[in-house]
């Protein structure tokens, strides 16, 4: 009866380490084929990051599109949807790398940055400057690290 109890308690939590209910140790970073570093995160990590990713280049788009039309409104709009009010769960902090952390609080920062020069009357040149410094942290996130699914 005792080893059966061990059991359904070894099993319970391996079902709660598989759906993340409880914490496991960080599996240590690997660098990929390429140079990258390689993080294990579960399925939901994963997707808030791509979600989130989705959003920012979206909020590229939109900048560009409402710049070329002279929409200063829609601007600063997309350049609000991703900034520091928006930002993804700060659970991820608890398995994302700390430099991946540190480029992303970056990104939506500058994205804030962005949407408050909008609002004051920045040209339209200085706009499209400070989305080229914002894209340079997604380009070097993108450069750097590699979500793998645990």
């Amino acid at each position: 009866m005792l080893s059966k109890r061990f059991l359904l308690a070894g099993h319970a939590l391996l079902v709660l380490l598989g759906l993340g209910c409880v914490e496991r140790p960080r599996a240590p970073a690997r660098a990929d084929s390429d140079g990258r570093q390689v993080t294990a995160v579960p399925l939901a990590v994963r997707e808030a990051v791509r979600t989130e990713m989705r959003t920012m280049l979206g909020s590229v788009h939109g900048l560009l599109m409402a710049s070329m039309a002279g929409d200063t409104a829609a601007m600063r709009q997309a350049a609000t949807r991703s900034g520091l009010a928006t930002a993804a769960d700060p659970a991820l902090e608890k398995v994302l790398p700390e430099g991946f952390l540190r480029l992303e609080i970056d990104t939506d920062r500058q994205f804030d940055e962005l949407a408050a020069a909008i609002a004051a009357g920045i040209a339209r040149d200085s706009v499209v400057g400070q989305l080229a410094r914002l894209t340079g942290n997604c380009v070097s996130c993108h450069a750097s690290y590699r979500l793998e699914l645990r």
